[in-house]
């Protein structure tokens, strides 16, 4: 909690992970973690909308659970919160409050009747505690599972640790659109999840062991809750109401079903939440050129990212699809990313200790808090490795399909000059070639087609002729039209290229600062692909820049590829300045830079709207 709430704060900026290593480190290392959200987001969204309509399932009559398919219902579920989000639905701060507030009530109201239970039945907490520990076992052989060493209570500590993690997910969400929330929000967020986490969990899980056999719990592991709710809801009207079943109805079918209820309604709204989120991460990725541009274009009607939205629908469906609707495996890719994910968060913590010290925040955590947050998912994602191997194929699947788009595009100007070379070395040689090696109908650059040899097509009474020139005018429309298309096609390569690279990047630069200047035109180089750099001096009554103008025309000479120039404004720097240079220059915010700022900065990083530190004056 409190590593999410230092780093969130000290870079309030939609991006989660991604925005606080594309503020600490390169955009290469920063991409990694992109792409670990964007698959946690996917199996959440899956994963969500599986668990809700199983626990919907309990909650239908029999005639229609017995023609119930989950997977088409949980395509179904997807669909819908795919067409709400594209007609400009987002997440409300009163429904959520409502959801809350009943889902809390709920879990209460379970909690209470559980302890209850629990106080008076407990042979069923006694027998399962005594339940011998479960081996560790290899899954190379998936049949059958050698036992590698016996089961313990260090290895069921360890195991139970690495599973219980997984149990915490949900706030990592939130950062991803922290920049839509209001001050103060997100420190909210973490503290009930915080809250309901320590309480809820431990006490629902004991009284689960107190309801229901090990082998219960196994068998109906995806409604857990709604099965002790209905053991529970019998036991009070068997037991301690002394209520027939015929007069009264089934209590432990009512409680069951107000459960399932509640959690089919807290799972949507997860739903919604990824997809809110993963609109959030995407469209900073695009405009940061991680990804397509063509993701950033809004429906003309709504105004929502319905490229974004439905192609996360497409993804999750694969999901679904592929994995047959097995939350087992669903749940094994999930964990994989999740924890990942919270590593490279305790990864980030370090290194805004390190590389961005001055940044101003809320609050700050000890080095011995982070170094323990790391090393504690550290054992939980290796425990979850261990418990589950076969999974990892499907996670780097995914990873592979994701990882290999974001390389492309990162890669995007080399691809593209080799392929100008290629088609470019192609048109220099020769259209026809005959199968001894000599050349037919050469075309050469300067003249569409060479002429025939002498005495070809005298033969005969004219026709021979004849025919000889209706070939070659054939042969030349076709070489003609083979050289305009590769033209055109080269054309288009070469415009692209230079639309990708004309995009000007701007570093605002506070003083004369040569090295300083030089850090961040090798960070740009190493970044961006582009070949202009615009330095900007912001400052009231400018005195002399003299030996700034120099600097920076040195930096231009030192760097051929890159046009590097200077624009001083007489103005200090401020918010409403980085709007008009973004309009004066044409040039989007999040393709602005600065060095990180200090406790003595007069503008708050969330009032910069995405300008990406990258440097210090370290």
């Amino acid at each position: 909690r409190g590593i999410y709430h230092e780093t969130v704060t000290a870079l309030p900026i939609n991006g989660g992970t991604y925005n606080i290593l594309l503020n600490c480190t390169s955009k290469q290392i920063a991409s990694i973690a992109a792409v670990l959200n964007i698959i946690a987001y996917i199996t959440t969204g899956v994963v969500s909308g599986l668990d809700a309509i199983a626990y919907l399932e309990t909650a239908l009559p029999p005639n229609i659970k017995a023609n119930f398919d989950k997977q088409s219902a949980t395509i179904g579920l997807l669909a819908f919160f795919c067409l709400i989000t594209n007609l400009g639905m987002k997440e409300s701060a009163t429904v959520a409050k409502v959801i809350f507030v009943a889902h809390v009530c709920t879990l209460s109201v379970l909690t209470f009747l559980g302890c209850f239970y629990m106080i008076n039945n407990h042979q069923h907490l006694i027998d399962n505690w005594d339940t011998p520990y479960p081996p560790v076992t290899s899954h190379h052989h998936m049949e059958e599972n050698q036992q590698l060493i016996p089961g313990t209570m260090w290895t069921a500590i360890f195991y139970g640790f690495s599973s219980g993690m997984l149990g915490v997910s949900g706030f990592e969400t939130s950062s991803q659109f922290v920049e839509e929330q209001a001050p103060g929000v997100f420190p909210k967020t973490l503290r009930n999840m915080w809250a309901g986490v320590m309480f809820f969990n431990p006490l629902l899980s004991l009284i689960s062991f107190s309801a229901l056999t090990v082998q219960d719990i196994m068998d109906h592991k995806a409604t857990v809750l709604a099965r002790t709710a209905y053991v529970i809801g019998n036991w009070i009207q068997s037991d301690i109401l002394h209520l027939s079943t015929e007069t009264y109805g089934d209590f432990g079918n009512y409680f069951s079903k107000l459960i399932s209820i509640d959690a089919f309604i807290v799972l949507a709204a997860a739903l919604l939440t990824s997809f809110v989120g993963i609109n959030g991460l995407i469209r900073r990725m695009t405009m940061d050129r991680c990804l397509p541009q063509i993701l950033l274009l809004q429906n003309p009607i709504t105004g929502t990212d319905s490229i974004i939205l439905v192609g996360f629908f497409i993804l999750c469906v694969s999901q679904v699809v592929l994995l047959d609707s097995n939350v087992e495996a669903l749940g094994g890719v999930y964990c994989f990313s999740f924890l990942g994910v919270m590593c490279i968060f305790a990864v980030g913590n370090l290194l805004l200790k390190v590389k961005r010290p001055s940044l101003p925040r809320e609050i700050s955590t000890g080095w011995i808090h982070s170094i323990v947050g790391l090393l504690s998912v550290m054992a939980a994602l290796l425990g979850n490795i261990l418990d589950k191997p076969e999974l990892l194929t499907y996670f780097f699947m995914y990873f592979f399909i994701v990882g290999t788009m974001v390389y492309i595009m990162f890669q995007r100007v080399r691809v593209g000059r080799l392929l100008y070379k290629l088609l470019k070395k192609k048109r220099k040689k020769s259209a026809f070639t005959a199968d001894d090696g000599s050349l037919s109908g050469v075309v050469s650059e300067d003249s569409p087609l060479l002429q025939m040899e002498a005495g070809e097509g005298e033969v005969g009474d004219g026709d021979g002729e004849a025919d000889g020139d209706q070939e070659s005018h054939v042969l030349a429309k076709e070489v003609a039209e083979i050289n305009e298309q590769e033209t055109s096609c080269l054309s288009k390569i070469s415009f692209q290229l230079k639309s990708y690279q004309d995009v000007p990047f701007v570093f605002y630069c506070k003083h004369d600062d040569l090295h300083l200047l030089n850090k961040a035109i090798i960070y740009i180089q190493n970044n961006e692909q582009t070949n202009k750099i615009i330095i900007v001096h912001c400052e009231n009554n400018i005195t002399n820049t003299d030996l700034l103008q120099e600097h920076v025309k040195l930096m231009d000479l030192l760097y051929p590829k890159i046009k590097i120039s200077l624009l001083i404004i007489d103005s200090p720097f401020t918010p409403a300045i980085v709007e008009w240079v973004s309009g004066s220059l044409n040039v989007p915010i999040n393709a602005m830079f600065i060095s990180c700022p200090d406790e003595n900065f007069a503008i708050k990083v969330n009032q910069l709207r995405g300008m990406r530190i990258i440097t210090s004056y370290d």
